[in-house]
């Protein structure tokens, strides 16, 4: 997956907010997978994944339904935690393997 910077965060923790509470957690897993899974395809390809990305996960959340919550809400906070969580799990997941 391309570098996370603050708008990815901003993106997915809205896609996050637009799906019931309790699948926040599975939601940011897939959003990370399906990044992932586009910016190996566009290295190898050269080109955006056939069913949208680019590696990013801004890409992917932009391809889900997003909610406007205000960054100041304590759900927005509490999403925001979720994902980052869920990219700490990852980023452990995928580094320990080499």
């Amino acid at each position: 997956m391309r570098s996370v910077g603050l708008t990815d965060l901003d993106l997915a923790t809205r896609a996050l907010l637009a799906v019931p509470r309790g699948a926040w957690a599975a939601t940011a897993e897939m959003l990370i997978d399906e990044a992932h899974i586009a910016d190996l395809w566009r290295k190898r390809r050269g080109s955006a994944h056939p069913n949208g990305g680019t590696g990013s996960l801004y890409a992917q959340a932009s391809l889900h339904p997003r909610a406007g919550i205000p960054q100041s809400s304590a759900q927005y906070c509490a999403a925001l935690s979720t994902l980052l969580r869920a990219l700490d799990a990852w980023r452990n997941r995928v580094h320990s393997k080499t």
